[in-house]
This record gives C-alpha cells, structure tokens and sequence, in this order.
C-alpha cells in the first residue's frame, strides 16, 4: 500500500506519541505541528518551551512547524498552518483525540476545509489501554505541570507509571489527562535517536498549575 504524506500533531508530551506512532508505521511523517498558545509570560505548549520542543523534533529527525497564537485567533491561525502545507503535498494528519468531541470536531472540519483527511487512531480507546501500551512500547513521560484542583505538588518529576496510573485512579481523575489535569513531558521513545536528559529547576505555580522548570542537559 501507498504511504501517505502526513503531519502529526504534536504536544511534546505521552498524549501526543502513541498518535504519532501509528502514523509512523504505515505513513511518510513529513512534519510535526505544535501551536505555541501566548500567556502572560510568553508563548508556552503544553508547558514546554519551543526550545525543548525542537530538541524533541531533532531527536525524531522530523521537521518541527510552530505556529504562535492568542487563544482567541487559535482557529484562524491553525488552519492557516495546515494550508501551507498543500504545497509540500500533505495529504492529511494524525491525532491523540479520544474522547474531546469539540476538538475532533475542530480538526475534521479544518481538514475537509483543505481538502485533507484527519486521523484518529485513539479515538474512544480505553484511557487503560492507551497507557498500557504507551509503558509496554518503552515510553516514557516526566509530570511537568498539575492543576491544583486535581493534584499536589508532590506528583511533579515522576514518571507517567503504572504506581502512578493507580494513584490518578484512586483520585477519581481522568487517568490520561485528557482535561488538562495534568501535562508531562516525554524523554524516552522507541522512536527517539537516544534519550532526552532532563534537568529539573524550580517550581511556580502559574494560572492554577503547579509547573516544574525543566532543561534538556544533551539539547545542540
């Protein structure tokens, strides 16, 4: 079968690698995408600055797209990006939806605006599952940001394991951090030329999320 030329989205994190791993085994990845949403301390995805973002990008030898925007022109400027792909004959993209309707919904209509095709390969797979396979694949994920509401403090640097699966459980919380419960940042990857060395910094809190600073010690 043909390979298709698609892009992936892409957060940095374990929501967004089992998406990109489907799309790498029957697909030509031509492209990552991130959008980097503007704050009131700077432009920041998923709690990962777009310098730990390109280390990311390097380490998967695909090229990295960042797009900078305000919430408020988030769609406009999305779907801008995914038009200027048509050039480089993309023909569609993968993502880590499983159950945000909204999103999904978002991302099939911006495709079909551009006459490209969305893929969802986790779409209503079982959160258990999903993270079953992410640790058995040799994934692996740091916690860099919990929202306050959910989670303490004590939770940030750990890995994303099966103790703490467990833990997220016992809490009554979605256990993939599909509603921003918490964000991590991934470092370890079959699909990673080696492995990110992190270095931990401070931790603020910053709009209700308790967010550890993290460097990549091996970034060029």
């Amino acid at each position: 079968m043909e390979q298709k030329n698609l892009f992936c989205m892409w957060s940095g994190g374990h929501d967004s690698c089992l998406a990109l791993y489907y799309a790498q085994k029957t697909n030509h990845v031509k492209c990552i995408i991130t959008p980097i949403m503007e704050t009131n301390v700077g432009y920041r995805s998923q709690g990962l600055s777009p310098h730990i973002l390109r280390a990311q990008a390097d380490l998967l030898e695909i090229p990295l797209l960042i797009f900078n925007t305000s919430f408020q022109e988030f769609e406009k400027n999305y779907e801008m990006t995914i038009a200027s792909l048509k050039k480089h004959k993309i023909e569609g993209g993968f993502y880590s939806e499983i159950t945000q309707e909204e999103r999904k919904h978002l991302n099939e209509i911006i495709c079909e605006r551009q006459n490209m095709k969305g893929f969802f390969p986790l779409w209503q797979k079982s959160k258990e599952a999903a993270l079953s396979e992410l640790l058995e694949l040799g994934f692996k994920a740091k916690i860099i940001a919990i929202n306050e509401k959910n989670l303490t403090r004590d939770f940030l640097g750990k890995n994303l394991d099966k103790d703490i699966i467990e833990e997220f459980r016992n809490r009554k919380i979605d256990i993939w951090g599909e509603n921003g419960e918490f964000q991590t940042i991934l470092h370890e990857a079959p699909f990673f030329k080696e492995n990110l060395i992190l270095k931990e910094g401070d931790i603020n809190l910053r709009n209700g999320y308790w967010a550890l600073d993290i460097s990549i010690v091996n970034a060029n």
